[in-house]
């Protein structure tokens, strides 16, 4: 079993104890044993005590319950007529990209050239210090044109279908449903009541695998039932209760690949995407295939005998059966990358520290063999399906034991206590070490549910606060997918900051995608320049050491560290009050670039963050004996950095974004 955060948090105790001498000790234990509570804290049986209760129908997407192992995402919705289970996952991606903007991206130098054009040509035309560049027709075409590869609606998570079981709601009749975040477990309550019958209680149960990421779904003896897998098609638009219509566009991912077949005593069902790597373009409007293009096959199985056929109009299966009993359903999805990772643990050392952590390159290619996703994935039902559904219950409540064994707490004040059991449980679903990052919005989409922004990586609070929680609540191997993250943006990163720049080291993009193209998504100024973007990416990467105090774990992450700290202290510059300034400076969500740069220097954000990251790096580099030269360089640009602009508020003085038009 894992060191508890409690064991953790008392362990430090004993050691502040120690530390302060007897006097102090003894004043403390005598506070302390007034609120201390021994007691061994059981965060499952916690977490099973705040179900998530659904005691009316909830159709839509945003009425469902939120299922995942950190790889694999369900959403479950309820209607009178059936339950639906919506499947994504983290690493399924159309992973198209346009590269059709780079040739149009110009260096830094010649973007401040025209901001100080737009500037001038502005303030004759009665513009004002302050107000926005993005004024001048030019400088909004540039806009324009460096951003039209970010305007297609790819690169996106690409949903991997829904399954339906579906009944006849003259006769059956949703009363409830219930999500243990202790387990994952999903129990649907039905009210069954026939002609001349009396009325009968059935449920039905769904889970995600914690361990395999497979789906599982039993119930008791139902009659009158269909299975339905409807799959993902590119332009298919429809309502909670309507079969929808696929919109046509010349721009659309191939149709998927069905396939449905009868097995011992059950039917499969199968569907295969196929994923170019290369995105159409006026230049190129039917790109070839590549070696960088990918999949994503799911298979299901349906124990028993069923009657498949299609759903006239559309591309589902349909699966009926007339027989009264139970029914069971495995399904599986699979990625060319879950083939590649399960060859790599074969043969890697298990419980290895994060110095040995795993990174897939996002520009691996596949070969054959990982490409096969449809073996894959229906050897994996089998395997399942040939279990007894509550064993494969049991070893699934198994692992999320070890993840409550991580750390628990318990709070007098209940709402507390269930938001943070809630909340550590949606963690756990969407998060989990050796899986690909997940987007802005989970593993969890439908349709354009789950697109806007792409949900892509957006290298500020949006992709860090994800990460906020894991080590606090002891879940450091949560923090892997980050790590590999920046791993693999560090090229690219490095590659913009030398040829937009002419800097060193390494500028982290705004925007970012799990896919194989190497070009910065977003270079559209203002927001494609912000600085505060490279600390930020980094920033979680100290604050693993600092949790766990690994050394080889530092080393890893140094040159990451190094790479960031180098191009902050190249692109800051100092200025005749002794003071390093940064400047331009972008502030996150509030204005862009402003006529005469008048809001655009020494911005709070950007102090700060810089701060951190140059003092990370000559802690780290003094721990490591590395770069004693630049260690003295970054030690004196953070030591005098800007000071944080400050104003008046009616309370007195206030720090504030930036000194400027009515100190903003």
């Amino acid at each position: 079993m894992k060191t508890t955060r409690r064991t953790f948090l008392q362990t430090s105790a004993l050691a502040t104890v120690a530390a302060i001498g007897p006097a102090g000790s003894a004043a403390l234990a005598s506070k302390s044993s007034v609120t201390h509570d021994t007691r061994e804290l059981d965060a499952y049986a916690i977490a099973g005590r705040h179900p998530l209760i659904r005691r009316k129908t909830g159709p839509t997407y945003f009425e469902g319950m939120l299922l995942g192992n950190g790889d694999i995402g369900v959403c479950a919705v309820v209607r009178p007529d059936a339950l639906g289970l919506h499947i994504s996952k983290n690493d399924c991606w159309d992973i198209r990209v346009t590269e059709c903007n780079e040739k149009d991206v110009r260096p830094f130098a010649e973007i401040l050239e025209m901001w100080k054009r737009a500037s001038a040509e502005l303030r004759q035309k009665g513009y004002k210090p302050g107000d926005s560049v993005e004024h001048a027709e030019f400088f909004r075409d540039y806009i324009d044109k460096v951003g039209r590869s970010y305007s297609k609606p790819w690169p996106r998570p690409w949903p991997c279908g829904t399954v339906w079981l579906k009944w006849d709601p003259r006769w059956v009749e949703p009363v409830s449903c219930q999500l243990n975040p202790a387990n994952g477990i999903f129990e649907l309550e039905l009210k069954i009541q026939g002609l001349d019958q009396q009325p009968r209680a059935a449920n039905i149960t769904a889970f995600v695998d914690r361990e395999s990421g497979r789906i599982a779904v039993g119930s008791d003896p139902l009659s009158g039932v269909s299975v339905i897998y409807s799959p993902a098609i590119d332009g298919f638009r429809s309502g909670p209760f309507d079969s929808g219509h696929v919109e046509s566009h010349p721009d659309q991912l191939p149709r998927p690949a069905l396939a449905h077949r009868p097995a011992v005593n059950a039917s499969d069902f199968s569907c295969f995407q196929y994923f170019p790597a290369i995105g159409p373009s006026e230049d190129n409007p039917n790109p070839p295939r590549s070696e960088r293009d990918r999949n994503f096959a799911l298979h299901g199985r349906i124990a028993g005998v069923w009657e498949a056929s299609p759903i006239e109009g559309s591309d589902s299966i349909v699966f009926s059966s007339t027989a009264a009993a139970p029914v069971r359903i495995d399904v599986a999805v699979a990625t060319p990358r879950d083939l590649l990772l399960n060859r790599i643990e074969a043969t890697h050392p298990q419980d290895v520290g994060p110095a040995e952590w795993i990174t897939i390159p996002q520009t691996h290619v596949y070969d054959e063999a990982d490409l096969d996703t449809p073996a894959f994935a229906e050897r994996s039902v089998a395997d399942a399906a040939g279990t007894p559904l509550a064993e494969v219950r049991h070893k699934s409540e198994a692992r999320w034991r070890e993840f409550w064994s991580a750390s628990a707490v318990r709070f007098d004040d209940e709402v507390l206590e269930r938001i943070w059991y809630h909340n550590q449980y949606f963690l756990a679903c969407c998060l989990g070490k050796d899986k690909t990052a997940p987007g802005l919005f989970g593993n969890w989409s439908s349709g354009d549910i789950g697109s806007a922004w792409h949900s892509d990586y957006h290298l500020d609070y949006n992709c860090q606060q994800i990460y906020l929680g894991v080590f606090s609540s002891n879940h450091v191997e949560m923090h892997q997918p980050c790590l590999e993250l920046v791993e693999n943006l560090l090229p690219m990163s490095e590659k913009f900051a030398r040829e937009s720049f002419d800097l060193p080291g390494a500028f982290f993009p705004l925007s970012a995608y799990p896919v194989p193209s190497q070009s910065v998504p977003y270079p559209v100024p203002p927001w494609g320049y912000q600085i505060c973007m490279t600390p930020w990416a980094v920033q979680s990467l100290w604050w693993q050491f600092l949790y766990t105090q690994d050394s080889r774990y530092l080393a890893r992450v140094y040159p990451i560290l190094r790479a960031a700290a180098r191009f902050l202290s190249a692109y800051v510059r100092k200025e005749e009050d002794g003071r390093y300034h940064v400047f331009p400076s972008i502030s996150s969500e509030n204005w862009g670039c402003t006529i005469d740069f008048e809001l655009n220097k020494d911005c709070i954000l950007d102090l700060s963050l810089i701060r951190f990251v140059l003092d990370a790096t000559v802690k780290a580099s003094t721990i490591l004996s590395e770069d004693a030269t630049e260690r003295s360089s970054w030690q004196e640009i953070a030591g005098n950095l800007a000071a944080y602009p400050t104003g008046q508020g009616p309370y007195g003085e206030v720090w504030v974004d930036k000194i400027g038009r009515a100190h903003v």
